[in-house]
């Protein structure tokens, strides 16, 4: 295959040129995305670099596990539903972080509470 034939293979309006960023926004590696598929990582590999549209029950399955529409992978204008999608994986990302962050603080509040106790006895002393 040629640098031209890449290139052209590389072209973000394509199947798996809209695909790959939807699995990297799934927290997934192509290989991730394969076995939660039912694929072995090679065929998916070939498929990303021979940049081929899988057969139409699998390709269905990948729209699916991806959240978008088949329509979409193949080229289609319905944009929609993918940026709700990634909204939403972001903005579940970023409660995760929160979450976290309001443990940690809750951990130090618990670790904090006998001095509290402790101020609070004497200042009523």
């Amino acid at each position: 295959m040629g640098i031209f034939s890449y290139i052209i293979s590389m072209d973000k309006d394509t199947f798996w040129g809209r695909a790959k960023p939807l699995i990297k926004a799934h927290n997934m590696t192509q290989r991730q995305f394969a076995e939660r598929m039912g694929f072995s990582p090679h065929t998916v590999r070939n498929w990303i670099y021979h940049d081929r549209v899988p057969e139409l029950s699998a390709a269905y399955d990948i729209a699916f596990t991806l959240g978008v529409t088949l329509e979409y992978l193949l080229g289609g204008k319905n944009k929609d539903i993918t940026e709700i999608r990634l909204r939403e994986i972001e903005s579940r990302k970023a409660a995760a972080r929160i979450l976290k962050m309001m443990e940690k603080i809750q951990e130090q509040l618990l670790l904090m509470r006998p001095l509290a106790e402790h101020w609070a006895r004497k200042t009523k002393n």
